[in-house]
């Protein structure tokens, strides 16, 4: 009797291992298989990248931050926020169409990986948190496409209004931290009023608003935490759909604590702002 009762135990333990493992993956989160970073939304203490800092000094910024706590009308402070925010979600979105270009040339082109194009995609996948290999598969490549590309202005501004309150919060205006982001190294931001005494986390700093917009971006396209919201955005490129912030606000669950309803107020800013109408011609 003994016997039987471990076979059964041993059979199912079997059994929701197999399950576990396989066959029902799916194939859209399966292409991010070699991910090297840890499911952790609060984990954005990436530095820019060695490419955004040399385009961010043979770029600068002409234009200071506007004092939108001055702005006392509403309508106005609004249209000042999305006029400000707008240009530099842009800006990220049309690097990161001219580099998915490219990809999408190497990946329609059956010659050998030249060397230089090599470096190139080891460099971005280094970037996008993917491992480094030796020689690149076009499923490789593909898995680099799901991580390198646009987020709508849509979600963008949406999220970028609830995390600094619309531009007024103390991490806006002293840190040009429009996203909450978070950082681990001591010095490296300014330190919540409500931090709890053990906690040694910090609301990371920026030069300028440009460089949290597209640390923000960089974080959703890298995280681990955000594989549901690059697994939405793929079926939309397979589906040849637009892409939208109110399709892609279902993977922000991990963003913050409050999961579900975080997620439903970022639809209605979205949709009592019309957001969608910020959005822009989606090239593959």
């Amino acid at each position: 009797m003994e016997k039987k009762i471990l076979w059964t135990i041993s059979f199912a333990l079997i059994f929701i291992l197999w399950i576990k493992a396989g066959p029902f993956k799916s194939d859209d989160l399966d292409i991010e298989r070699d991910d090297t970073s840890d499911l952790s939304a609060l984990e954005q203490d990436s530095d820019a990248t060695s490419d955004e800092k040399n385009y961010f000094k043979s770029h600068p910024i002409q234009d200071k931050n506007p004092d939108f706590a001055a702005i006392t009308d509403v309508k106005e402070r609004k249209k000042a926020f999305f006029h400000y925010l707008t240009p530099f979600v842009n800006e990220k979105n049309d690097l990161i169409l001219k580099d998915r270009e490219r990809l999408n040339t190497i990946l329609s082109n059956n010659k050998k990986l030249s060397t230089k194009n090599k470096k190139w995609i080891s460099t971005l996948r280094k970037d996008h948190k993917l491992k480094k290999l030796d020689n690149y598969s076009k499923d490789d490549i593909k898995a680099l496409l799901n991580r390198l590309d646009i987020i709508p202005v849509s979600l963008v501004l949406a999220q970028a209004a609830n995390e600094s309150a619309w531009g007024t919060s103390r991490f806006a205006t002293k840190g040009n931290n429009y996203f909450g982001q978070w950082c681990f190294r001591k010095g490296c931001g300014l330190v919540p009023e409500s931090r709890d005494s053990d906690a040694d986390h910090e609301v990371r700093k920026f030069n300028d608003a440009r460089e949290s917009v597209f640390a923000y971006i960089d974080n959703l396209n890298s995280n681990a935490a955000y594989k549901k919201l690059r697994a939405a955005r793929l079926k939309l490129r397979q589906e040849k759909e637009d892409i939208t912030g109110l399709y892609l606000v279902h993977g922000l669950e991990h963003y913050s604590e409050r999961g579900q309803a975080y997620i439903e107020e970022i639809e209605g800013l979205i949709n009592y702002n019309k957001l969608w109408r910020f959005n822009r011609y989606q090239p593959e």
